[in-house]
């Protein structure tokens, strides 16, 4: 099982759409996951808790991350093609 965090700009709405999506490609997926959803600025304190963080590109260089973390920036929050491509190309998934 993976700890997923998902986070916006306030931790509110987008956030909590990109957390339904990011459940829904990771259960066809078949990856057993806790999601989490927050604003950036509290992910950029918890970061180090999770396995994967999905966020938009632009709050990529705002996280400090461990080695084993895996960090996804997303163009589109809402495009779940991106995000289930993305998390193929960062070997969360196998192809």
């Amino acid at each position: 099982m993976i700890k997923v965090l998902v986070a916006c700009g306030c931790g509110m709405g987008s956030s909590q759409l990109l957390k339904k999506n990011c459940s829904t490609v990771l259960k066809n997926l078949g990856i057993e996951h806790t999601i989490h959803h927050t604003s950036i600025d509290e992910a950029k304190s918890t970061a180090h808790d999770y396995d994967l963080i999905v966020v938009g590109e632009n709050f990529v260089s705002h996280l400090k991350v461990k080695d084993d973390t895996t960090v996804i920036g997303l163009k589109n929050l809402m495009n779940k093609k991106e995000l289930e491509t993305k998390l193929r190309e960062s070997g969360i998934v196998e192809n």
